[in-house]
């Protein structure tokens, strides 16, 4: 019995990009409005997150954009030490960032914003029915809904991280 729920648990690990360190914690409760939480509650809703500053020695802020092509950029800073306590690293990049949403089917998930294909990196953007994202560069698609690449070259699927949300705090990290 043991060897199987060990198996099982190495299984969904494969899932789990480890090609950039990710480490990211958002507190609905600092952040109550935030769209970053509607995405987390509403399958088939998307943003990007990324940040700037260090939490140190300038502000930090955390900057979200809903997929839907409508909403303004929402804006929010870091001030409290609790927050600022926490080092964030976006998987390949903090100003690339990372995609959170929620699938129809499997529930929360994070991903690299950075296509997982070109050797520079090269930031993802909403397309089609804003359920995909595209490569500028090797102009590859690729769907939300399963990481997989729905047009394009072969290659690597999205890279995936840990997303968990205890209903209140989210965390994302590999």
């Amino acid at each position: 019995m043991l060897p199987a729920a060990f198996l099982a648990c190495s299984d969904s690990d494969e899932l789990i990009s480890h090609r950039y360190a990710c480490r990211f914690v958002f507190d609905e409760q600092m952040h109550p409005t935030s769209l970053l939480f509607a995405a987390v509650k509403s399958p088939g809703t998307y943003v990007s997150v990324t940040t700037t500053g260090d939490g140190r020695t300038t502000v930090r802020h955390v900057y979200v954009t809903s997929n839907d092509g409508k909403t303004p950029q929402e804006d929010n800073i870091i001030r409290t030490d609790r927050e600022n306590y926490t080092a964030f690293q976006l998987g390949a990049s903090n100003s690339i960032g990372l995609i959170v949403g929620c699938t129809n089917f499997s529930g929360i998930v994070a991903y690299d914003r950075s296509c997982p294909n070109c050797a520079s990196l090269q930031t993802l953007s909403w397309s089609g029915n804003r359920q995909q994202v595209d490569c500028p560069k090797c102009h590859r698609t690729y769907s939300l809904e399963t990481a997989a690449i729905l047009s394009g070259d072969a290659g690597d699927a999205l890279l995936r991280y840990s997303a968990n949300y205890n209903g209140s705090r989210l965390l994302v990290s590999n």
